[in-house]
């Protein structure tokens, strides 16, 4: 659109008329609530310097795999004006995204549910891909047996975060598609803009009653003009089954008080998705992904790279229909290979969600230059790392 202009919010001073833009679409927040978030910033549109579009950016540290964090920018609340909706204003700004953040973050990403929705494929034109697929799993009030837990409120999460640190490493120790875990993390995440936005009173499920902690559940019922009805499961964590059958027993128990359903939302890798639907979880088709694209690939890379020494001799590049980049050099370096796919497993491979080898062996991916050992090299540089998603990440 000619004389339209995308760039960064001016913080704070253009706090307000983002937030116009923003409430005129979506649950208001007011200006003192957001001053509480420095971490966040925004990609405006002005037209005649008027602003007519708004995509704050959450800008978090991400657990690609462990050990392996980078820097990230979340949006949401993306929204124009209504008379500039469907005329390009979005992409501009995501374009202007990617370009004043590429000095700070790794990658642009994104929670998103409905593949079939505007909404998705806006994201799909601006270039994000889908890094993971979640389903919805609902329990109906029903019959549950007695749990031997300890059911409290905020206040009793919060007392327990070393705890709760111990077992969400036992359980999640393997794994990526959070924020990184540490003491103060759940402090943080549940006074998070979201809680403001949508308010929500906690419910906190340990096993067992007393004692060392060996399974905890947090949960919110939401309040307030966006009641849903539902307990939703924000996070559960277990150092085995038998230790989450009893939280999932307690948590089903409030959701018989209340007369509601208990929700979750897991990954085809998430540890207690079978055991939940032993215990009467009903499955749904897949509905929610987060969705990503690389912004600063050769710093994505050496971030996430788990064997640089398996590639010493390499200088590696990647190429898509719409990505061509040099993502590695190594110490040694005496040829070049290229990797080439479509954006979605490109951006998978850089971000550790994709068996590279498996996917060379099927045609998936492609490299020029290849030699012998080759795709085992890179395998074990970009290892394949299951994901997990936490329903208290998401904003």
């Amino acid at each position: 659109m000619q004389d339209l202009i995308c760039r960064e919010m001016r913080w704070p001073d253009e706090i307000g008329e983002m937030l116009s833009i923003r409430n005129a679409i979506f649950p208001s927040i007011s200006e003192q609530d957001w001053l509480r978030f420095p971490e966040n910033t925004a990609s405006l549109a002005f037209l005649d310097d008027i602003i007519v579009g708004a995509i704050p950016l959450d800008q978090r540290r991400f657990q690609v795999a462990p050990g392996r964090v980078i820097n990230t920018a979340f949006e949401h609340a993306v929204g124009t004006r209504a008379d500039f909706r469907s005329r390009g204003v979005g992409t501009e700004m995501i374009e202007a995204a990617r370009e004043f953040l590429a000095d700070r973050a790794e990658a642009l990403m994104v929670y998103r549910g409905g593949e079939r929705t505007a909404g998705y494929r806006f994201y799909e034109r601006s270039g994000h891909r889908d890094l993971i697929y979640m389903r919805t799993l609902q329990r109906p009030p029903g019959e549950v047996e007695p749990a031997a837990v300890a059911v409290g409120d905020l206040d009793a999460c919060l007392a327990e975060q070393k705890e709760m640190l111990r077992v969400f490493n036992a359980a999640f120790g393997e794994y990526g598609g959070f924020r990184p875990r540490e003491i103060g993390y759940w402090e943080m995440a549940l006074n998070d803009m979201i809680f403001t936005v949508i308010p929500q009173d906690i419910i906190f499920v340990r096993y067992p009653e007393e004692g060392e902690l060996q399974a905890y559940c947090i949960a919110s019922v939401r309040t307030g003009a966006r009641s849903d009805d539902k307990v939703s499961i924000l996070e559960i964590a277990g150092t085995g089954d038998d230790a989450i059958r009893e939280v999932l027993r307690g948590v089903c128990r409030q959701g018989n008080e209340r007369d509601c359903p208990v929700t979750t939302i897991a990954g085809i890798d998430s540890p207690w998705r079978m055991l939940m639907r032993e215990m009467g979880f009903e499955e749904n088709l897949r509905h929610t992904m987060m969705m990503g694209q690389p912004i600063a690939p050769a710093r994505l890379f050496e971030k996430v790279c788990a064997d640089s020494a398996a590639i010493a001799d390499l200088r590696l590049s990647v190429w898509s229909p719409e990505l061509d980049a040099v993502v590695w050099e190594g110490p040694e370096a005496r040829r070049e290979i290229t990797v080439e796919g479509k954006e979605l497993l490109i951006y998978r491979m850089l971000m550790r969600r994709i068996d590279v080898e498996a996917a060379v062996a099927s045609d998936l991916l492609t490299i020029k230059g290849e030699c012998p050992g080759d795709r085992e090299r890179l395998a074990a540089a970009l290892p394949f790392c299951p994901w997990e998603y936490h329903r208290i990440d998401w904003t």
